[in-house]
C-alpha cells in the first residue's frame, strides 16, 4: 500500500497503529537489502554484555575481604571494601554492587550455622500441656471472668473453663476436668502467675495447683519470666480462642458462655488441623496414641457452692523452674534468688525443687552442677 503511494497516516488509521508503527517496517523494509525474510521477528537478547571482573580485581576483592574479617572491630561489607580498594591505591575501584556479586559468588555472604552451647533452651518431658490464664474479660451485664486455656503438645487437643476470679481452687477444678477426659500427661506447663505458683506471703509454701499436680504425678514446669514464648502452643491457640470464640460470639451471661464453650472445644478437637501434626486433626491424633492414663477424681475436689479450700497434703515429687542466669550470677525464684557458679553464666539451667530431699538441684544439659538446702513451708493448702 505504501509502494503503491498510499499515505502513512492513512494505513496506520486502517491497521489502528501509529504512524511510527508504520515507518518502523517501512525502514525494515527498505534496509533490508537482499534479505528476503526482513519481516521476521529478530532477537530480543541485550545487544550489551555485563562486564566481566578481571581476576586480578576479584582476587584483590577478595582479600580485602579476608583481611578485614581477621580485625574483630571492622566491617566487612562492600562499602568497607571498596574503601579499602582506594586506600591501598588500587586500580580500578570496583562498583559496591560488583563487589557484592563476588562475595554472593564465593558464598561469604553466608552466615555459619552456630554450634548448640549450654545457652540452649532445656527439653524436659516429652508429653506436657501447657496452660495459661486469659483475662480479665467481661461480659456486658454481667461483670468479669478468666479463661483457663489448656493444650496437649502432644496431639493438640485443647480445653478450655471460663471461671470467675484467679482462685487456685477454681484452676485446679479447670485441670482435674481436662484430665478427666485427656488424660494426665508428665508435667504441666505454665508461666509464673502467682496463682499457678502459690503466695507471695509464705515464700517457701506451693499452692493449689502444684500440689494437685504432684499428687497425680505429674511435674509442674514454670518457664522464665518475660518469655511467654516458650509456652508458644498454648499462646497460639489463645489467639485462635479470642479470634474464634470470644469475638465470634455475643454471650447473654456467665452460663451461656459456659455452655457455649463446650461446643467450641468439641469442634476444635474435631475440626481444627496443625501442620505440625502432619495436618491430622487432635482427636486423630489421640485415636493414634496409646491408651491414657485419666484421672478419676480421688483427689478430694470442692464443688463450686462448697466456700472450703482444696486441703492437698505435699509429700513428694519435684518442681522445676526453668530460668537464665545473667552477668549477676543470680537464679531467681518467685520469692527469692541464689548465687550460681561463674560457669553457669549467660546459660538456661532448670532449677529442681525436691520436696524429699528438702533440697535445690541446678542442672544443666541433665548434668547436676550444684545444690542448696531448700526447707519446705510447712503452711497447708
Amino acid at each position: 500500500r505504501y509502494l503503491k503511494g498510499e499515505k502513512v497516516s492513512r494505513i496506520a488509521v486502517s491497521l489502528n497503529k501509529s504512524r511510527k508503527w508504520v515507518h518502523h517496517w517501512i525502514n525494515r523494509y527498505k534496509n533490508a537489502s537482499e534479505n528476503f525474510h526482513w519481516f521476521a521477528s529478530e532477537s530480543r537478547a541485550p545487544k550489551k554484555f555485563r562486564t566481566i571482573i578481571e581476576e586480578e580485581t576479584e582476587q584483590h576483592i577478595l582479600l580485602i575481604r579476608r583481611d578485614l574479617s581477621s580485625e574483630k572491630m571492622a566491617q566487612t561489607g562492600a562499602i568497607s571494601i571498596q574503601y579499602e580498594f582506594e586506600r591501598r591505591g588500587l586500580k580500578p575501584v570496583p562498583a559496591v554492587w560488583t563487589i557484592n556479586r563476588v562475595i554472593r559468588k564465593h558464598g561469604l555472604n553466608k552466615k555459619k550455622r552456630l554450634e548448640k552451647t549450654p545457652q540452649e533452651y532445656p527439653e524436659l518431658f516429652v508429653h506436657t500441656h501447657q496452660m495459661d490464664l486469659v483475662g480479665p474479660r467481661y461480659i456486658k451485664g454481667d461483670g468479669r471472668f478468666y479463661s483457663v486455656n489448656f493444650i496437649d503438645t502432644t496431639t493438640r487437643s485443647c480445653f478450655v473453663k471460663a471461671v470467675r476470679t484467679k482462685s487456685s481452687d477454681q484452676i485446679v477444678q479447670a485441670i482435674a476436668s481436662f484430665w478427666k477426659i485427656h488424660g494426665i500427661p508428665d508435667a504441666l506447663q505454665m508461666d509464673n502467675e502467682l496463682a499457678f505458683r502459690g503466695s507471695n506471703r509464705y515464700p517457701r509454701s506451693f499452692g493449689s495447683v502444684i500440689r494437685f499436680a504432684l499428687s497425680q504425678g505429674v511435674a509442674p514446669v514454670f518457664i522464665p519470666p518475660g518469655e511467654p514464648w516458650r509456652n508458644g502452643i498454648i499462646e497460639k491457640f489463645n489467639g485462635t480462642y479470642q479470634q474464634k470464640f470470644l469475638r465470634a460470639y455475643t454471650f447473654e451471661n456467665f452460663e451461656k458462655l459456659c455452655l457455649q464453650e463446650k461446643y467450641f472445644i468439641e469442634f476444635h478437637n474435631e475440626n481444627h488441623r496443625y501442620s505440625s501434626q502432619k495436618h491430622k486433626t487432635p482427636n486423630e491424633m489421640k485415636a493414634q496414641m496409646l491408651p491414657a492414663l485419666y484421672y478419676n477424681g480421688s483427689q478430694h475436689l470442692p464443688s463450686l457452692k462448697q466456700r472450703m479450700k482444696i486441703e492437698i497434703r505435699l509429700t513428694e515429687g519435684c518442681i522445676y523452674f526453668i530460668r537464665y542466669i545473667r552477668s549477676d550470677l543470680k537464679l531467681h525464684l518467685p520469692n527469692e534468688s541464689f548465687i550460681v557458679n561463674d560457669d553457669l553464666k549467660y546459660s538456661y539451667v532448670v532449677a529442681e525443687i525436691n520436696i524429699v530431699n528438702q533440697c535445690l538441684n541446678i542442672r544443666q544439659n541433665e548434668e547436676l552442677v550444684q545444690t542448696f538446702p531448700f526447707t519446705i513451708s510447712a503452711v497447708d493448702w
